[in-house]
């Protein structure tokens, strides 16, 4: 248990993030607003996880790291939340980069607004490498975001959320039942106590990789949406239109090259782009897509780049060479094997 008590608890859960967990827990390290405490849960890595998160604990008394069996997202997140001292919860995944003033933006807000449950802000979405796609944002007022919520819509990026820990527990929790889907489920629930607010501010890099949730189980996703939609409807004693009710058996598009090298176009970042549009190249997608892709794509950068040049500025993804190298220096294994060796 920490000896004081900290007005911000960082919970990330964590499994198998050994190539991202490092720029993850710098970026929070180096927040501006320094009065937190975090609390990682190694959900059953079996990588260099574990190790890595053990290290930073042992370099910083004000992280906690929980080491248990795979439970899962949902258990992982109220394992962190349950141990959590603060009145205030941060959310935070392992593989993404928080801006320096994210905490002390969010913090700022919910201090002048009391009546807000959940606060959330825009993304800077990176590739699996760490390369820029594109800016997202979604509403900031309390009406459009529950709307958005009750029409399948995006509510908050997760892992851009603050919230109050007495309302979160209050509502009970994140719920197993809505894995996949937990956030949404939260959100929604969070609603009937207090407001939801976006910060218009980018306060987190995103990662998208194809082995992320929203890729690999789409379809489990739409059906659980379909039940959590018909239950938030009846606690407000409304009726679910039936157009709102999503087909469960198709899935998502698979994610790669194409996918990315079209939101970066959006977004405005060529270097991005053409790294992508050179994988597809070298894919065994069909001519026609190839084709189409790289029309698409250079008919956006002609639009976008200007854009973003001319808009408000972008943040520049952190990297951190410091902790680099003091983490290379602590230890260096040559395969996962040593990794684990080690932390037996």
């Amino acid at each position: 248990m920490p000896t004081r008590d900290p007005l911000v608890s960082i919970v990330m859960p964590v499994f198998n993030a050994g190539d991202y967990l490092l720029p993850a827990l710098a970026s929070l390290l180096e927040q501006s607003f320094q009065d937190w405490e975090m609390i990682c849960v190694d959900d059953g890595s079996q990588d260099k996880s574990g190790h890595i998160l053990d290290w930073f604990a042992s370099v910083d008394s004000r992280i906690r790291v929980i080491h248990q069996s795979n439970t899962g997202i949902v258990g992982a997140l109220n394992r962190g939340c349950s141990a959590a001292c603060a009145p205030l919860i941060c959310r935070m995944d392992c593989d993404d980069i928080a801006l320096p003033n994210r905490l002390e933006a969010q913090v700022a807000y919910l201090r002048q607004h009391p009546e807000c449950t959940v606060v959330g802000g825009a993304i800077l979405e990176m590739d699996g490498e760490g390369d820029p796609l594109r800016v997202s944002r979604l509403p900031t007022q309390h009406a459009d975001i529950v709307d958005g919520l009750l029409h399948r819509r995006t509510g908050h990026f997760h892992p851009t959320t603050m919230f109050r820990a007495e309302a979160f527990e209050a509502v009970g929790g994140y719920r197993a039942k809505y894995q996949w889907v937990e956030d949404h489920d939260l959100w929604l629930r969070m609603a009937q106590r207090g407001r939801l607010a976006n910060l218009e501010d980018v306060l987190l890099c995103y990662r998208q990789h194809a082995s992320s949730v929203c890729w690999q189980r789409s379809g489990q996703q739409r059906q659980l949406m379909n039940e959590l939609l018909q239950e938030a409807y009846r606690a407000r004693g409304r009726e679910l239109p039936a157009a709102l009710l999503a087909e469960t058996t198709v899935n998502r598009s698979a994610a790669g090259p194409g996918k990315w090298a079209r939101a970066a176009a959006k977004g405005g970042y060529p270097r991005s782009a053409f790294k992508h549009l050179r994988r597809l190249m070298d894919s065994d997608a069909t001519r026609g897509y190839k084709i189409r892709m790289i029309a698409e794509v250079i008919a956006r950068l002609v639009v976008d780049v200007p854009r973003r040049i001319c808009s408000r500025s972008t943040p520049t993804i952190p990297t951190f060479p410091l902790w680099h190298e003091r983490l290379s220096r602590e230890f260096k294994p040559t395969s996962q094997t040593n990794w684990q060796e080690s932390a037996a």
